[in-house]
């Protein structure tokens, strides 16, 4: 069981470290991308060929970028998904366990309960008998023989 609880933790972990929304090198990359890419309207004013195929180059190198940059976010909300399945899976085990819990210690504290009362009633009674250090003087007791010997006639 815990194994299952170490195993959710370190996969969750993984995901935030290698996280696709995260990565500042992608958002760095996304950011030199030319505002010709994003658009249309800008490649009808354009007349060069030079500078055509060098910003066909970078729209190429830009759907590539955000090609794999899909795919690491599908791959990523896919694990997401798997993580909180397994989190779910795991809280309601947690839920399960408190529940076992909470009944053992209303069971104990029963028991308890009980245990105290059975003392309190001992206490009780030996409270309620003689003191036998205060006894100052006690008779002997019988002899052995004279307790089963044959009758004196």
């Amino acid at each position: 069981k815990q194994w299952y609880q170490r195993r959710v933790t370190i996969t969750a972990g993984n995901l935030e470290r290698g996280s696709a929304l995260r990565d500042s090198r992608i958002k760095q990359q996304f950011s030199t991308i030319p505002n010709e890419v994003w658009n249309v309207q800008a490649v009808e004013k354009i007349t060069d060929r030079k500078r055509l195929e060098t910003l066909l180059k970078s729209v190429d190198n830009s759907y590539e970028l955000l090609s794999q940059h899909r795919i690491r976010l599908q791959t990523e909300f896919q694990e997401r998904n798997k993580v909180a399945a397994m989190l779910k899976e795991f809280v309601m085990h947690q839920k399960e366990q408190l529940r076992s819990v909470e009944s053992r210690l209303t069971e104990y504290q029963g028991k308890l309960q009980k245990v105290q009362a059975v003392r309190t009633q001992l206490q009780s009674h030996l409270n309620s008998l003689p003191d036998l250090t205060t006894v100052t003087k006690l008779e002997p007791l019988p002899e052995p023989g004279s307790l089963f010997g044959a009758p004196d006639d």
